[in-house]
């Protein structure tokens, strides 16, 4: 018969194996999101209401498509920049028309586009990430 302190520690180890093969699914099983669905990156759509409904995680990719890359762009901006639509010194500029952001941590992101007036029209995405 296996002793208390044995029994303890297998119950332990299965416990932390069991706890680790929990989360395993939900981690490895990161999101592509097409920002705008069908629509992509314009004007016409609401990106408040767009990702509402949607739980970012770490590990979970924004693709930015446009049709018109010398027309538009995407820039990932602060708070701030994405309050006043203003872009940082320091900003990422993506611009290829198929920008992809994949979402490393937690924590707020801003992204805006900075074609004359489109931010100001609505072109701008604020995402929570768990």
């Amino acid at each position: 018969m296996a002793s208390p302190k044995t029994t303890l520690l297998v119950a332990a180890a299965v416990a932390a194996v069991v706890g680790v093969a929990a989360l395993l699914p939900e981690m490895a099983c990161a999101a592509t999101y097409r920002v705008g669905d069908d629509a992509g990156w314009n004007t016409a759509v609401d990106y408040d209401a767009w990702a509402s409904g949607k739980k970012f995680k770490v590990g979970d990719t924004l693709v930015f498509r446009y049709d018109t890359p010398s027309e538009k762009d995407v820039v990932v901006v602060d708070a701030q920049g994405y309050a006043e639509c203003s872009v940082p010194d320091n900003a990422r500029l993506l611009n290829s028309g198929d920008d992809h952001v994949v979402l490393e941590q937690a924590g707020q992101f801003f992204f805006i586009c900075d074609a004359e007036g489109e931010c100001d029209s609505g072109m701008k995405l604020a995402v929570n990430v768990h």
